[in-house]
């Protein structure tokens, strides 16, 4: 029986094969589009994603995306990150190899809007609930004349491994309530986004 940490994964040994990449990069010209992360839809399971889940547009043109209906994917609006956190580098073959193994990723988002409804989500998070995959939706920026957001998950979205919720209660006449909304992901590449 092989073991996966005394023998290097068949990726290790394929052939590089690089991808297009444009040729002039430092013009105004070059799209560079923005990375804050602005919403995140969370998907339960069993809910339906469209085929085209890169698109925001889609996800509601399919009605995939419906914040009264529990059994479907919710929005949520907010302002964060989605940041590395860690990763597992293992030796193989005798330490004459090093692969990266698992990554892991935080969400984090501020949530300032907050109703019944994200109180009542935040609390299943805290609980460390994750029967549902997520898309992080980010801010983009214009690409060939349109607003473009990026939606990063995939066709099936991204499993999270932990769920948190943070509430805020702070002091001064002007303080409002609101809630950071925390989720890991650990992946060996990273996830799936539109270019």
């Amino acid at each position: 029986m092989l073991s996966p940490y005394a023998y290097p994964p068949i990726d290790v040994c394929e052939d590089l094969a690089l991808p297009d990449i444009p040729a002039v990069q430092d013009c105004v010209n070059y799209t560079q589009l923005r990375s804050e992360v602005c919403g995140v839809i969370i998907r339960p399971t069993g809910a339906l994603a469209p085929l085209t889940w890169y698109r925001l547009s889609e996800w509601y043109d399919e009605s995939k995306i419906d914040n009264a209906g529990p059994a479907v994917a919710h929005y949520i609006v907010g302002r964060g990150s989605f940041l590395p956190t860690e990763k597992t580098v293992a030796s193989l073959a005798g330490g004459r190899v090093e692969v990266n193994r698992e990554r892991t990723q935080r969400l984090v988002l501020n949530v300032s809007n907050m109703d019944a409804g994200h109180l009542e989500l935040c609390r299943k998070l805290q609980a460390n609930k994750r029967d549902f995959t997520f898309y992080v939706v980010t801010v983009g920026g214009i690409s060939g004349g349109l607003n473009v957001q990026r939606i990063i998950g995939g066709t099936y979205g991204l499993q999270p491994v932990f769920s948190d919720a943070i509430f805020a209660f702070q002091e001064g006449k002007e303080s409002r309530e609101s809630v950071q909304v925390i989720l890991d992901i650990v992946f060996h590449d990273f996830p799936q986004m539109p270019i």
